[in-house]
């Protein structure tokens, strides 16, 4: 993207409530559903990621009640984040924000008001500079570090699915698992999550058992699925 409009994209995201809903920012998150990328594909999507990760955007003071939707939780819904095992959490938030960025386009209910998610980060006051878009509750590093990102009781959207996303929880293991399996730290924190929630072996389910989706890799159900659910 040339220089001029990177400023004015980014002044339009420190000014105006419903940025969201500018061009480049809607071709920005039609990239996400594309198999192959140009050239020009990755450069668009690398610049405009970079400048919502470093710019103030504008997010609402209030708005809708994402959380009614909640149910008792009875199942864990386990993912990869098919990144580099370090991936920050301003970017895990900026994943996550192009799922509310389509919900906003669509939804009747949200059109025409600023993002709002009603989520902060766990530990952190609810004020407005805390919120975020993530869409994991938990996060797990290869090192067996587990990061609690959101509340349990927050609605979040990361099956695919509107009847797991509401009654479950989601733990993210940072990484690509696409033809490996996660190390035995990261497998033993998981496991640490599915007992802190008193989960049942049958209901722990791989993002690809719920959605059409590879994740969390094409070892998992008849790999290292085992390796959760057995118990030490």
């Amino acid at each position: 993207m040339e220089t001029q409009a990177i400023t004015n994209l980014k002044a339009l995201l420190k000014n105006d409530p419903l940025w969201y809903r500018d061009d480049e920012i809607r071709k920005f998150i039609e990239l996400f559903k594309k198999e192959k990328l140009t050239r020009s594909d990755r450069s668009r999507k690398h610049h405009i990621k970079e400048l919502l990760k470093t710019t103030d955007f504008v997010i609402g003071e209030t708005g809708y009640n994402w959380d009614q939707w909640r149910l008792p939780i009875e199942c864990v819904v386990i993912h990869h984040t098919s990144s580099s095992p370090t991936i920050s959490l301003n970017e895990l938030n900026i994943l996550g924000l192009r799922l509310y960025i389509n919900q906003y386009l669509k939804d009747e209910d949200v059109k025409g008001q600023p993002l709002y998610s009603g989520h902060y980060w766990y530990g952190k006051s609810q004020l407005k500079e805390n919120m975020c878009f993530v869409s994991y509750h938990y996060l797990v590093r290869p090192s067996g570090r587990i990061t609690q990102l959101v509340d349990d009781k927050a609605y979040l959207w990361h099956a695919a699915n509107l009847d797991i996303n509401r009654r479950s929880i989601a733990i993210a293991l940072t990484g690509k698992y696409i033809d490996r399996e996660p190390t035995d730290e990261a497998i033993n924190s998981v496991k640490y999550v599915l007992n802190k929630h008193n989960i049942p072996e049958n209901k722990v389910y791989g993002h690809c058992e719920v959605a059409d989706t590879l994740c969390p890799g094409n070892t998992f159900i008849n790999g290292w699925k085992n390796r959760i659910t057995t118990h030490s």
